[in-house]
């Protein structure tokens, strides 16, 4: 995924796909179209979701109000009617919306050290290798927080 293209030339996507873009489970994805007015995907041969990349693009605003800032569910629904410039811009911004997301699911496939061992041979371990494992965590954190 690129962010000039994160999708592609698909027009419409399948819950499936939807689910696995925007790391959610489709059962999620239901009970939010039943929730978010704001939310319609088409149906396509008979019962089938169609999402459109607009339909994306609000299912990522909401996840980002809910997840990160926190809102609760009638939070999202307020916010969303109040300040509907939100939807209207949600054309523009899939692609970073989506690009991020495909970044942070990068920085969790990352290998993570689950402890630092004690170097063999009785002693503790010097405090230069201390140092070092700190400062690499510090630019790792660093590294985070850039995303963000």
């Amino acid at each position: 995924r690129h962010v000039n293209n994160p999708l592609g030339t698909k027009l419409y996507y399948s819950i499936s796909e939807v689910a696995e873009l925007t790391d959610l489970q489709p059962y999620t994805l239901r009970a939010w179209e039943k929730e978010f007015p704001s939310l319609r995907p088409r149906r396509a041969r008979g019962k089938n979701r169609a999402y459109r990349e607009r339909d994306i693009g609000i299912i990522l605003l909401i996840k980002k109000l809910l997840y990160e800032e926190r809102y609760t569910t009638q939070g999202v629904k307020k916010k969303l009617r109040n300040e509907p410039e939100l939807l209207r811009q949600i054309g523009s911004q899939v692609a970073l919306l989506l690009d991020r997301e495909y970044r942070t699911k990068e920085i969790e496939k990352k290998p993570v050290r689950d402890k630092i061992e004690e170097p063999r041979g009785g002693g503790g371990g010097s405090n230069a290798e201390f140092k070092a494992v700190v400062e690499e965590a510090k630019s790792e954190l660093k590294a985070i927080l850039q995303l963000l």
